[in-house]
């Protein structure tokens, strides 16, 4: 199994409304993806300093999983329509668990 996790940091000018539509932007999306997925995602619960302030984490069975919806046009479009112009720093890794 691959986890796939993304953090996010913000514009600076990024609202609270702004940044809760951004997250129901996630839940929408996850909830009426075209295949079943295993996501969470969250703001940062600033308990420590230097975070970045969002992530999402996706399980996928194997890479050819994680290719195909890196690829997906719907995540294409959730990507451009609304993360893009919503953050300054991304950071992502992906990883084998048991």
């Amino acid at each position: 199994m691959i986890r796939h996790v993304v953090l996010f940091k913000f514009r600076p000018d990024m609202t609270d409304d702004q940044k809760h539509a951004f997250s129901t932007a996630l839940s929408d999306f996850y909830a009426n993806y075209s295949k079943p997925l295993n996501v969470c995602h969250g703001p940062d619960l600033e308990l420590s300093n230097g975070n970045y302030e969002y992530a999402i984490s996706l399980d996928f069975d194997n890479s050819e999983q994680f290719i195909s919806y890196s690829n997906d046009p719907a995540h294409l479009d959730l990507i451009k329509d609304h993360i893009q112009g919503a953050i300054i720093a991304r950071s992502a890794i992906q990883f084998t668990i048991d």
